[in-house]
């Protein structure tokens, strides 16, 4: 019986559709710790996370343009927000421009959380991409870059 490291190894090189599986493969790995430790330090879960992540990055958003942004399900990321304001993390208002529409923003709470849990996952990305060079590295981004800025529907399954 192969140990973990060697039938990991068979299926990320072996495996018929290789590149989605070591993306699936990396982005585990990556993030698993990171959402874990969430969890047990702070009671944190990854929806919350990706909530704080996306208000920090794009203010004044609606729950539902999270879940666009993410590719998560509503209902997942209704229940993060309903705890992240329970939490006061976030807050929620009439959108200025049209007054039925909720959006939600960060407190400097959430802020704060955010801030601090943003060296961390560069830590993390820093320890993942430790053997690439520079210029790897910049070549990964465009790459990554082209495939997610796409102008198909290939992201419209959710």
């Amino acid at each position: 019986m192969a140990d973990g490291r060697a039938a990991a190894r068979i299926i990320l090189d072996d495996t018929a559709f290789r590149l989605g599986y070591r993306l699936s493969w990396l982005a585990n790995f990556y993030s698993g710790p990171i959402y874990r430790r969430l969890q047990m330090l702070h009671g944190l879960t990854r929806h919350e996370f990706l909530v704080l992540f996306c208000l920090a990055h794009v203010p004044g958003i609606a729950a539902a343009e999270i879940c666009a942004a993410t590719g998560r399900p509503k209902n997942s990321i209704s229940r993060a927000v309903g705890r992240l304001l329970r939490d006061r993390r976030i807050v929620r208002h009439a959108d200025p421009s049209d007054g039925r529409a909720i959006i939600l923003d960060l407190t400097p709470q959430g802020r704060s959380f955010h801030d601090a849990m943003m060296q961390e996952l560069s830590a993390r990305e820093a320890k993942m991409l430790a053997p690439l060079t520079t210029a790897e590295r910049e070549q990964l981004d465009r790459l990554l870059g082209k495939l997610v800025h796409r102008d198909d529907d290939w992201a419209d399954t959710f």
